[in-house]
């Protein structure tokens, strides 16, 4: 079987909330793991098993370019597709707003 990322999260700054959509090659990079390797890391018989690894990456600082649809504008769809990420200091300093922390929290809820 060929396990493939589809990676919603809910990140957050002091300007508010946004829902990003990561497919398989930019959640591979911020996982760390592919797909298949957090599968076999679950509990086959379990179907509460929750892959430890999704913790790892709340309250990471991260900077994303999206893509920006006609239906993120017209349409209210509040997923954005995520293109690339950074996790530059240089890149938090040069472009967050000095009044905001550039603290970045995310929450899972759909993996794989």
């Amino acid at each position: 079987m060929n396990f493939r990322y589809r990676l919603q999260v809910r990140v957050m700054d002091g300007t508010g909330l946004i829902i990003l959509l990561l497919w398989n090659r930019e959640a591979v990079q911020l996982m760390e793991k592919t797909a298949k390797e957090l599968k076999e890391g679950l509990i086959d018989d379990d179907e509460c098993s929750y892959p430890s690894e999704l913790d790892d990456i709340v309250e990471k600082k991260l900077m994303f370019t999206l893509m920006v649809k006609e239906s993120n504008i017209y349409k209210q769809d509040e997923v954005y597709k995520v293109l690339k990420f950074a996790d530059d200091e240089s890149l938090f300093k040069e472009y967050c707003h000095p009044s905001l922390k550039y603290t970045v929290s995310a929450t899972f809820y759909k993996e794989i």
